[in-house]
């Protein structure tokens, strides 16, 4: 996919949202209610490479990591300079770790909504990494304002 393919869309609250899935996201800001961001025809799709796998009773568990793909990263680091937040999948925030970001879902009555947060998204973070990483994350109301979290990570038995 060539970027000039595609445009972000561009929310009530002012931000800039590319939806790098398949299918429409429902987002909520406090500020202008719930509103779609629909897809934007390029859909990031990460293959998984299988590196182990066992059996647990009658079913199999494979022991995956998501492969990179050179060009995609590239596409995503040009869109990310440009302050849009790149949405897709959790798989492809595992394998675009600061570049797509993984919906929050909103909670309401105590169970998880169909409906994501605009401003709260998430990185995962693998268990192997160094114990304590530093990651630029964040969407702060002025657009994209990345702040400094100090995660926590490989600890055992806390």
């Amino acid at each position: 996919m060539d970027n000039a393919e595609i445009a972000p869309f561009i929310g009530p609250n002012g931000l800039k949202y590319l939806n790098v899935t398949a299918h429409p996201l429902n987002l909520f800001d406090l500020d202008h209610g719930e509103f779609v961001v629909p897809p934007s025809g390029w859909v990031v799709n990460v293959e998984i490479e299988v590196l182990a796998s066992r059996r647990v009773g009658d079913i199999q568990v494979d022991y995956t990591r998501p492969r990179k793909d050179t060009a995609t990263e590239g596409l995503l680091r040009q869109w990310k300079a440009r302050d849009v937040i790149i949405i897709g999948s959790s798989t492809a925030a595992v394998a675009y770790p600061d570049l797509v970001y993984a919906p929050v879902m909103v909670m309401k009555n105590q169970r998880l909504t169909k409906v994501a947060h605009a401003r709260r998204f998430s990185v995962p973070v693998p268990d192997d990494e160094v114990a304590t990483a530093t990651r630029r994350v964040g969407v702060g109301a002025q657009g994209l304002q990345p702040s400094v979290v100090q995660v926590e990570s490989g600890l055992k038995g806390d």
